[in-house]
């Protein structure tokens, strides 16, 4: 995340403070009616993740919507206004493959100790820093909640957050992200790894103390933030380099006392300095081709004084408006942008919980079949960004959209309208299709239709399991039984214990059931289907392993009561 090292420079050098969040913005609204704080969506994951022993029972995902809905509550209670940045391009390159193969091999590493059947504490003590985030858990749908939502499609999101809150004279930028430091706009810049949801409290880093450490002008912090290596001039082609310039402890310093002596021309470098500074960044090594434009993006990405370009502005593009209403999905697979398929804990080396890929792809391709059926002249196959099994490497692979035909899908204006008489007109179509998605065997059955919408995404995602050999029939039950006990209150959510041990496989199951219904969910927005039928994700990590455990051991057919009506994945015919 931006500069290396530098977060602990900063600390070295007394760059840093603590502040208490509440206090700022109360302070700043004798100045302003409603502070701004504008926060880096991708940093929030970090704050509702650090119970590690609770994420690797795949979270509990109730208790950490609420303790969001109740940060960002506070915030806005105490005057703040909020504006929450997402970035919704995909940077597929060699560097993003890296980083997912690197993922997998440490989620590898996590199921082999799991295997091993240690202690959940155990298993959490030793893998705390290698544990991922769990993305299914979206923080964006409790976001939208309490602040405008902003999609960065054109500008690195980086970048375009950075001039938006200098634009609009932020109070704070919220991210964990060091390239804020190098931004020049007036705003204070609260580290989001570091912050106290029940105190409001978090550390706060000083760009105008780096700036005073390191002697320099703004118009020179780009220059020094790209030779110490960044996204763009990697810090792997930078170590010779930076060798140059003595141990680790002076390095920084060094290297802005050579920033200082480079030649500004109405605050820029000209490109014999620029070729220059390449020749001495790459001695006795051959200069790559690509290395004038890394140096040239590298500083143009620092600046904010660009027009803010978001979600809101159409600049040409026929489907823009999808973000605004946060169509996402819609949005890529018409622009043919690359679809990201979820991973996070997926065990490829195995088959007893299926192939992920095998699973989800015919879900996507379906998806697609329907957005794009109106527009097969133009596309017939949508773009996938997927590790497909054990033994490949993460790619972009291109998949052939798969059409419906015993059912004509609306057009994209009528799946998308917000009226209320199309939207009643076209409910039964909707329904049959995503029946369809999920298989050809659920497209006339219209008794389906008796589940309430707050369980069909559970239904569905638990067909698709049973119809791939995935899930066994006691294992569905239970997940179902879960969601049923979730909507009514059955459990009190903050006094289900964390297990003591967890099952392996049903370790696995827990998130492979998450990303599937991530996946179905995902077809419901695409359909226009209201939230009543996408809840987040119906699921307890404590309960689901407590209640496995029990099962495994008893027969528990008197559970099945209240979701009996539900259980269509009984009759699912394996694929």
């Amino acid at each position: 995340m931006g500069i290396r090292h530098l977060h602990t420079f900063m600390e070295k050098n007394g760059g840093f403070y603590t502040v208490n969040m509440e206090h700022e913005i109360l302070k700043a609204k004798k100045f302003t009616e409603n502070p701004l704080l504008v926060i880096d969506m991708k940093a929030l994951h970090a704050i509702f993740s650090t119970d590690k022993r609770s994420l690797l029972c795949g979270s509990q995902f109730s208790v950490v919507e609420h303790m969001a809905d109740t940060f960002f509550k506070r915030l806005t209670d105490a005057g703040a206004e909020l504006v929450f940045y997402y970035d919704g391009t995909l940077k597929m390159n060699d560097k993003w493959i890296a980083n997912q193969n690197e993922k997998y091999d440490r989620m590898i590493n996590i199921l082999d100790g799991i295997d091993a059947e240690p202690s959940l504490k155990e298993a959490a003590d030793k893998f705390e820093r290698t544990i991922p985030y769990n993305t299914c858990i979206k923080l964006k749908n409790v976001a939208k909640r309490h602040g405008k939502f902003i999609v960065s499609k054109d500008l690195k999101c980086d970048q375009a957050l950075a001039i938006y809150a200098t634009k609009f004279k932020a109070l704070a930028v919220v991210t964990h992200d060091t390239d804020f430091l190098i931004f020049e706009g007036r705003w204070q810049l609260w580290h989001a790894n570091h912050i106290d949801v029940n105190k409001l409290i978090t550390k706060a880093y000083c760009k105008q103390e780096l700036l005073r450490t390191l002697r320099l002008q703004w118009r020179q912090m780009a220059i020094w933030a790209t030779l110490a290596g960044n996204s763009f001039f990697k810090y792997d082609e930078l170590v010779p380099f930076l060798s140059e310039f003595g141990p680790n402890n002076q390095k920084l310093y060094r290297l802005a006392e050579y920033v200082r002596q480079l030649p500004l021309r109405n605050g820029k470098l000209d490109d014999d300095t620029v070729h220059s500074i390449l020749g001495r960044v790459y001695w006795n090594r051959q200069v790559p081709p690509e290395a004038y434009e890394w140096f040239r993006q590298s500083v143009a990405f620092y600046q904010v004084n660009e027009p803010v370009k978001d979600s809101q502005q159409n600049d040409g593009d026929p489907f823009a408006h999808l973000l605004e209403d946060e169509h996402y999905v819609t949005y890529s697979i018409l622009t043919d942008r690359p679809y990201t398929c979820t991973l996070l804990f997926v065990d490829y080396r195995s088959s007893e919980i299926g192939n992920y890929y095998e699973i989800i792809e015919p879900i996507i391709a379906r998806m697609a079949g329907i957005l794009l059926y109106h527009h097969k002249e133009e596309r017939q196959d949508v773009t996938l960004a997927i590790k497909r099994n054990h033994h490949e490497s993460h790619s972009v692979v291109t998949v052939p959209a798969m059409f419906p035909t015993a059912i004509t899908p609306p057009p994209l204006i009528e799946l998308i309208s917000k009226d209320e008489s199309v939207q009643a007109s076209l409910l039964e179509r909707k329904l049959q299709l995503w029946r369809w998605v999920c298989s050809d065997d659920l497209l006339d059955v219209e008794e389906f239709n008796t589940v309430p919408p707050a369980f069909m995404c559970t239904v569905l995602t638990l067909y698709r399991l049973r119809q791939c050999g995935a899930i066994r029939i006691f294992e569905a039950d239970l997940l179902l039984l879960i969601a049923q006990q979730l909507s009514k209150g059955v459990f009190d959510l903050t006094l289900e214990p964390l297990p003591q041990r967890l099952n392996p496989r049903a370790f696995r199951l827990a998130f492979v059931f998450q990303n599937v219904y991530h996946h179905m969910a995902r077809v419901a927005k695409v359909l226009g289907l209201s939230e009543e039928y996408r809840p987040m994700t119906p699921y307890d990590g404590h309960r689901f392993h407590n209640m496995y455990n029990v099962w495994t051991s008893l027969k528990v057919e008197s559970e099945f009561q209240s979701i009996g009506d539900w259980r269509f994945y009984k009759n699912a015919n394996s694929t």
